[in-house]
């Protein structure tokens, strides 16, 4: 009878630190927290829940096969979790097709489990619990505890993983369709830039910090020249179809702290982080000439499709959001006053470029 309420117990724990836990995820799915960030608390729960040496997950996110690995903190050891980006090999689509809960009493003589082989061999692992991570009749990928030796699942235990499993794959389909409508309310539908509301939020984020540590930004005004004519010969949807292109053109030129942002119907405009008045004006001569160099189509018979820039900087030009996007469109209209095809620094009075 002690022996029954104290098994109980011990499952009233492990479900409290289930429940616990997803409400943790919850949470993080709410503030946007990445899929690895929401994965790392579910990979130690399922550790400690089934008693065992680690944990790690197989996750298709964004069209990349993901592998995180965690191990519990012990004695003067923190806890950590790894990430790795890996192939879907044959392997690897062994251990991915894994639906049902499973024990495998010998993982390391497992071939289907040698994507994790050397983690196994880290922690001293002997068995492994595995199975899908499923939602809905779908699939999110896989989990697995490693087990010492000499383990052995009770009907318990893999009805305990069962949970974990449906719940985990739960929340990684909803942290991925969270992340999904979040990137839809800020981006531009056409062109897959920032939208107008992410831009007056970022120079605003960008203002906050730069104030904070002493530092410099910039912003670029970007203007498509000769989408009017465009327009008035090959229609509204050429049109479009030059600003997607200019989008692609401009993006590839920028580093990945870089934000591009839908302004206007023809106009962007780039914040750069920790960016000098020179250095922004370098990066928008090579916006101008990628653009410039790019054949679109039709234009033979319209006219070249270019592009006129206006720069501003943080805090030279201005110290509000207001300011600094009205110093760099000053700088765009001088651009185009001036000829079109050119980069204008904001205060300047002549071109950075002539085009």
């Amino acid at each position: 009878m002690t022996s029954s309420k104290k098994d109980r117990r011990k499952l009233s724990g492990r479900l409290d630190l289930v429940f616990s836990t997803f409400i943790e995820v919850t949470g993080l799915i709410t503030t946007g927290a990445s899929i690895s960030r929401i994965t790392t608390p579910i990979l130690s729960c399922t550790s400690k829940a089934l008693g065992g040496k680690g944990a790690f997950a197989i996750i298709e996110h964004k069209g990349t096969l993901t592998r995180l690995f965690h191990r519990p903190g012990r004695g003067k050891r923190h806890a950590s979790t790894s990430t790795k980006a890996i192939e879907m090999d044959v392997a690897t689509q062994k251990i991915y097709r894994t639906r049902k809960a499973a024990f495998l009493p010998d993982a390391l003589k497992q071939k289907r489990l040698e994507i994790v082989h050397a983690e196994i061999r880290k922690v001293r692992g002997s068995g492994v619990v595995i199975g899908g991570l499923e939602y809905h009749g779908g699939k999110a990928g896989v989990l697995g505890v490693i087990t010492g030796k000499g383990y052995e699942p009770t009907e318990e235990d893999l009805g305990l993983f069962e949970i974990l499993t449906r719940q985990a794959g739960t929340a990684i389909k909803n942290a991925e369709e969270f992340e999904r409508t979040h990137m839809l309310s800020i981006t531009d539908g056409l062109t897959g830039a920032y939208n107008y509301r992410f831009l007056i939020d970022a120079i605003a984020k960008e203002i906050n910090r730069a104030q904070r540590f002493n530092e410099i930004f910039s912003i670029l005004m970007l203007d498509v020249d000769g989408l009017k004519e465009y327009n008035d010969v090959h229609g509204h949807l050429g049109g479009s179809d030059v600003i997607k292109r200019v989008s692609r053109i401009s993006a590839s030129c920028l580093r990945s702290v870089d934000m591009l942002c839908k302004y206007g119907g023809d106009e962007f405009v780039i914040v750069l982080p920790r960016t000098a008045k020179k250095g922004a004006a370098i990066a928008a001569e090579r916006l101008r000439k990628g653009i410039e160099r790019h054949c679109f189509p039709g234009e033979d018979v319209t006219g070249e499709i270019t592009a006129s820039l206006g720069i501003a900087t943080y805090p030279e030009d201005g110290i509000t959001v207001q300011e600094l996007i009205s110093r760099s469109d000053q700088a765009l209209y001088s651009a185009k006053r001036h000829g079109r095809n050119k980069v204008w620094l904001s205060g300047s009075k002549k071109p950075y470029s002539r085009g």
